[in-house]
């Protein structure tokens, strides 16, 4: 079968090798040229295209139209995108439309409005001439059937008629009339109307060059599927693309491009290796760990095809083109050479260079200070010029370096992120230099262990990022905990379970629970002391019997007089509470933090240690409600002052090589 479609050949001339390309940019006009006859299946839903999807695209049509008189815009893009069609050839000589229906119908529903209103003047004069009225619908287009409407064909005529003899009429009965013949029709009738209502209040001047434009400068990616090596038939085509409500994306197009049978020639074992070698690196690039380290959250792009990341790398697609969807693949069908002699070295050349981009990124991958430091700067590293840090950013300043040169670049990197955060910025609410920071300490932290194993997952921490995201978790509670009669129970209850290890659920009667408790009781000791007094839980008749009985309890924990947090710490010009400074806060997943609000110390530590296995969990927040930067565990019931200086201590020695000079507690001790 042939491709009737190349771009910038001669159709009627071109060689059975140029015929055989299934993947083409094609213009309006080419389409209208051949006078198309496309179908729409059945399994495929109705046209649906709503009047103001209609006047986003005449708005943004206008635009580009705009742009390219100005010569405004230089976007490697001399064309607007009217994104994939993906077809089919019949033996009808029909083409089967497998997706792109709805923009196929929106074109042909655009062309016939132009044609409508350059011809509104003369159709009251020559209305009464019924044979003449077939003439005020647009000739020379193509021909869109659908399978599910009988005369499907007749469509654009019909509508077109309803119009004349509303505007004939004066009224607009016609046009209602038709809307409800079926859905599809009133989907028509909108969209044609909006058309007509929009574009009539140009100038005719303007007209003339949105039509020019709309048939020599607006294009399809056109796929013919009918001229691939494909397993799947269309229905199975038609719902991988729906399945996710996305265009044929760039990596798809591109290795349509690249794979194409003429491009080799002789050497078919080279292109069945290519494939083969692109479904490894796609495999590679899904694998959480790999991409976790290589995918910045900050990124402006998304991927349901990996693979497609590493083509806009090379491509350099920057947030500059973030209205170019097709902007990737427009830069390499552009350098796609036309002489089809050229082309094994052209997919040559850039398969080099995707298989080059792959082994940097696996050796830095592989490097534990580079998977570090690499993967800490993509989310907050800074360039010279205050820019973000990006892959190809490394690329230029790593590439070709010794490997203890490119260890003490990237802490140069690493410390030039932090240069401008003060210690008087690491109170919560201003700003994101807590985040930051403990972000870079688990780094650190997991950077500093001796087994070349111990990595931080940057794959874990994107992963909460998105859903349900981080919170800066205060240690010791933002207020402090004072228990509430109607709550008495509860607590009681959690206190057991701390000290003894049982849980209270919903199915056991009081005696069945005590019976239970009582097995695992202390014997002696602080311990014992501290059961006893809960006991006494159950039977408190007010408020102030409950909080000077846990009163008692804190005693037994803090003998020596845990030194309090300060509500007034004078930081610069200002007063701040030392409980919001850095030294309380670890990073915490949103859902464990909300789950237990503003419980005392050692329940949010055992709602942690417990989490743990099923949300992960950064090596530092574990630590911290462990006390393992605590240099003396006084008082197991409370995160206190002492406490925080002692993980203060940790922060700084740990981001020593980091940490600008002079980085001390912004307020006296």
């Amino acid at each position: 079968m042939k491709n009737i479609f190349n771009e910038e050949v001669d159709v009627d001339n071109m060689s059975a090798a140029e015929n055989e390309r299934p993947l083409a940019l094609v213009s309006v006009k080419q389409i209208l040229e051949k006078k198309l006859k496309f179908f729409v299946p059945a399994y495929q839903r109705g046209y649906r295209w709503r009047p103001e999807e209609i006047e986003v695209l005449i708005d943004d049509l206008a635009r580009f139209m705009k742009e390219e008189g100005d010569k405004a815009a230089d976007y490697r893009c001399p064309f607007y995108c009217l994104q994939s069609v993906v077809v089919k050839n019949c033996e009808s000589k029909q083409l089967e439309v497998i997706d792109g229906q709805q923009r196929l119908t929106t074109i042909l529903i655009l062309l016939n409005a132009l044609n409508t209103i350059e011809k509104e003047d003369n159709f009251k004069m020559r209305f009464e001439y019924n044979d003449l009225r077939k003439e005020h619908c647009a000739v020379d287009l193509f021909e869109i059937k659908y399978e599910t409407r009988e005369s499907s064909d007749k469509w654009l005529f019909e509508i077109t008629e309803a119009y004349i003899n509303d505007i004939c009429n004066g009224d607009a009965n016609s046009s209602a009339e038709l809307k409800n013949k079926n859905s599809d029709y009133y989907h028509f009738i909108e969209a044609y109307l909006k058309s007509i209502d929009l574009i009539k209040a140009w100038e005719k001047v303007d007209r003339n060059n949105f039509e020019k434009m709309l048939k020599e400068q607006t294009r399809f990616i056109w796929y013919n599927t009918s001229l691939v090596d494909a397993k799947d038939n269309e229905i199975d085509i038609f719902d991988r693309i729906n399945a996710t409500k996305i265009e044929l994306n760039n990596a798809e197009l591109i290795k349509a491009l690249l794979l194409q049978k003429d491009n080799y020639g002789t050497e078919t074992q080279l292109r069945d290796q290519m494939a083969i070698d692109w479904d490894n690196i796609e495999k590679r690039l899904q694998d959480p760990s790999f991409w976790g380290f290589v995918y910045s959250t900050k990124h402006p792009y998304h991927y349901s095809t990996h693979i497609e990341y590493i083509f806009d790398i090379l491509q350099n697609k920057t947030t500059d083109y973030k209205d170019y969807y097709y902007y990737t693949f427009n830069c390499y069908y552009k350098q796609y050479p036309r002489e089809s002699k050229d082309r094994l070295n052209y997919v040559k050349d850039c398969w080099k260079s995707i298989q080059e981009m792959m082994l940097m990124l696996e050796e830095w991958y592989s490097d534990k200070i580079c998977y570090h430091y690499i993967g800490y700067l993509l989310e907050y590293g800074k360039t010279e010029k205050n820019g973000a840090i990006t892959i190809p950013y490394l690329k230029d300043i790593l590439v070709g370096i010794p490997k203890d040169q490119r260890a003490a670049k990237l802490k140069e990197l690493v410390k030039n992120s932090l240069k401008d955060i003060k210690p008087t910025q690491l109170f919560h609410g201003n700003g994101t230099g807590i985040t930051q920071l403990l972000f870079l300490l688990n780094i650190q932290s997991e950077q500093n262990r001796k087994s070349e194993t111990a990595r931080f997952s940057f794959s874990s921490y994107k992963q909460i990022k998105d859903e349900p995201g981080w919170n800066e978790e205060h240690v010791a509670s933002n207020t402090d905990y004072v228990p509430k009669y109607e709550e008495k129970e509860g607590l009681a209850y959690a206190l057991f379970e701390y000290f003894t290890g049982v849980a209270h659920t919903d199915e056991m009667n009081f005696d069945d629970y005590k019976q239970k408790v009582m097995s695992m009781y202390p014997s002696d000791g602080t311990a014992k002391a501290v059961c006893d007094k809960i006991w006494l839980f159950f039977d408190f008749q007010n408020t102030e019997e409950l909080q000077n009985a846990y009163a008692d309890i804190m005693t037994y924990f803090d003998a020596k007089g845990e030194e309090e947090f300060k509500d007034d710490v004078v930081v610069g010009k200002g007063t701040k509470r030392e409980k919001d400074f850095i030294w309380n806060f670890a990073l915490l997943n949103a859902t464990t933090n909300k789950s237990y609000g503003n419980d005392i110390y050692p329940l949010k530590r055992k709602r942690i240690m417990s989490d743990e296995y099923y949300i992960y969990t950064p090596i530092c927040t574990r630590a911290l409600f462990e006390k393992a930067y605590s240099q003396k565990l006084s008082n197991l019931m409370i995160w206190g002052r002492s406490d925080a200086k002692d993980y203060w201590d940790y922060i700084c020695n740990c981001l020593s090589d980091f940490l600008p000079d002079n980085f001390d507690i912004p307020f006296t001790l």
